[in-house]
């Protein structure tokens, strides 16, 4: 019985932490590769929503790489911050402890801790032909950093339905549960649905 190839898709991203991610949750389905492995660029950013911007990074890969693209853009968007710091969470600051610590500050003294990630992922398998799948997992932030693990914003999210962060989760279980999870089981679903 002949065994079937795994269909490649590129990741427009240049995130290794996301790329991690990502690879765990649809690796077994597909090939990933990433953008890096064809070109040496950051794609920028310019869309004014996640839809925006993760289309334009997935269209803008496809004509670089000719092979079918998966791109997401995604944003921490607190209640009391009226949204911030949404589409502009990964330019909060220069890394991730200077987003964090600027996120608390302009939340002192803030009641109402509601947040939620949400991230948007296009699917751009042709010209002009792509899919759309979305995620969200609502929670609050804490009044400090609290874990080691994850990335971004993780150490002071925490998740609805649990009293530790993201980052004190660990991998195993954020995996089963945030935005990026959620989008990307329709994704499976998706691709599933395709090859069945």
């Amino acid at each position: 019985m002949r065994k079937t190839t795994k269909q490649e898709i590129v990741l427009a991203t240049r995130n290794k932490n996301k790329v991690v991610e990502i690879r765990a949750m649809i690796g077994d389905l597909v090939k990933i590769q990433t953008i890096a492995d064809f070109v040496k660029i950051d794609i920028p950013e310019f869309g004014r929503s996640l839809l925006e911007n993760s289309f334009a990074k997935a269209a803008f890969a496809f004509k670089l790489c000719g092979k079918p693209t998966l791109a997401d853009d995604s944003g921490l968007f607190v209640s009391s911050l009226d949204g911030e710091p949404g589409i502009y969470s990964s330019r909060y600051g220069r890394n991730d402890e200077e987003r964090i610590t600027r996120l608390l500050k302009n939340m002192t003294g803030a009641k109402n801790r509601k947040a939620a990630f949400r991230v948007v992922f296009v699917y751009y398998y042709a010209p002009g032909k792509y899919e759309v799948f979305e995620g969200e997992c609502v929670g609050r932030i804490a009044g400090a950093p609290r874990g080691s693990e994850g990335f971004g914003y993780d150490p002071v999210f925490i998740p609805r339905g649990h009293r530790t962060t993201f980052a004190e989760l660990g991998p195993a279980t954020k995996n089963r549960i945030s935005h990026r999870s959620n989008a990307l089981r329709k994704f499976r679903e998706y691709l599933t649905r395709k090859t069945s």
